[in-house]
């Protein structure tokens, strides 16, 4: 096992995306990471922080759109780091801005996808995180 996280136990993966298609699809992904095991998901914001809350993963994915207007991936970023600061994130989104970028950057991700050219990198990005290597 090449992982930062002791024998047996998994990076644990929280899954944030509004879409159930796309939601499906990254949870998939992440079981295709060998130490790697997704402990929950949400499509909204509240259900987001809630979950994020309960089951305390190392590494949240997280759209920038949710399906409410409460709030955004970044805005849940926000939230939990209150509370959880060392919780790791990628922030993925359709609708790529150096705004979205910098505010992201800001809120602590390590990584920033456009998700129509970087989605299929989110594999090697969790294996890249489980062996402890950031970005770059």
């Amino acid at each position: 096992m090449n992982s930062n996280y002791p024998a047996g136990l998994d990076m644990k993966v929280f899954v944030v995306e509004d879409s159930a298609a796309v939601r499906e699809r990254l949870v998939e992904m992440v079981q295709e990471v060998e130490d790697a095991q997704v402990v929950g998901e949400a499509g909204t914001y509240g259900n987001a922080v809630a979950g994020i809350a309960r089951t305390v993963p190392d590494v949240a994915i997280l759209d920038i759109r949710l399906a409410d207007d409460t709030g955004s991936g970044i805005d849940v970023l926000n939230e939990v780091r209150k509370t959880m600061p060392a919780i790791r994130a990628i922030i993925m989104s359709n609708y790529v801005s150096p705004q979205h970028a910098r505010a992201s950057v800001d809120a602590g991700a390590e990584y920033f996808l456009d998700k129509s050219v970087d989605f299929d990198r989110i594999p090697d990005i969790l294996r890249r995180m489980s062996r402890g290597r950031s970005t770059v």
